[in-house]
């Protein structure tokens, strides 16, 4: 069965990027992507035409989107996502924050704090065990970044997080 729509003459101007994203997603991680993938949606539908061309298209997004999900828990760099999207590391660290307004690694990196809010709920888990599994190198980094973007550590966010249960 095809996730994908008919052919693009029935469709209207930004439909087949909406359609070339597939929206059966159920796990956590896969969570914070569709989020991502629909914010994808509504950058591409506000683009300029002087700035189509430059752009990352939807089916190269979603092979990206997919392949970040697919590797959330490893190092992924720039030029692994230009192979996913099948583009030059440079053209493609250049489309991306044309197409997306943020820069490769900030994308990767809101994923995985993203993530990482969604498994600190698990309080099984270690906090050294979210930081390792969603791809940062260390504990220290994670707690630096974390605290960085959601004003918190991950122990108080935790914390604050028990208090809503």
């Amino acid at each position: 069965m095809s996730r994908y729509a008919p052919p693009s003459h029935t469709m209207r101007p930004g439909d087949e990027i909406a359609c070339a994203v597939n929206w059966d997603l159920a796990a956590p991680a896969d969570q914070c992507l569709a989020e991502f993938r629909g914010n994808f949606l509504i950058a591409d539908h506000r683009s300029t035409q002087t700035s189509f061309r430059k752009r990352i298209d939807g089916r190269r997004m979603s092979r990206v989107i997919t392949y970040v999900s697919e590797h959330i828990g490893g190092n992924i760099t720039v030029a692994d996502l230009a192979g996913a999207a099948c583009m030059s590391p440079a053209h493609f660290a250049r489309s991306f924050k044309l197409t997306t307004g943020r820069c490769p690694h900030e994308f990767v990196n809101q994923i995985r704090l993203a993530l990482a809010k969604q498994m600190l709920a698990n309080r099984r888990l270690s906090i050294s065990d979210v930081a390792l599994s969603t791809g940062f190198s260390s504990q220290s980094n994670f707690s630096r970044a974390f605290r960085g973007a959601m004003g918190m550590t991950p122990r108080g966010f935790r914390a604050s997080s028990a208090v809503f249960e």
